[in-house]
């Protein structure tokens, strides 16, 4: 496995790892025609949106941009 699958399972599973925390539901699309890498779900909302959906596409490097103690996350919009 190269360098780059390694870094898309590591991302899909820690994006995975966290919805299953706060009790969403994840997907992962069988073609990726729309750049969604994965969709996280939620049911049994109530809330004004009924089962709100997600669709992110994920990113992640292993370039070490700083030495610190804490793992860092980087949300670019």
């Amino acid at each position: 496995m190269d360098r780059n699958q390694k870094k898309e399972l590591f991302s899909r599973a820690f994006v995975k790892a966290i919805a299953a925390q706060v009790g969403f539901r994840t997907a992962i699309p069988d073609v990726d025609d729309d750049s969604v890498d994965i969709i996280i779900k939620g049911r049994g909302y109530s809330a004004p949106i009924r089962n709100p959906q997600l669709e992110v596409q994920l990113k992640c490097t292993a370039a070490d941009f700083e030495k610190s103690d804490f793992f860092k996350i980087q949300f670019i919009s």
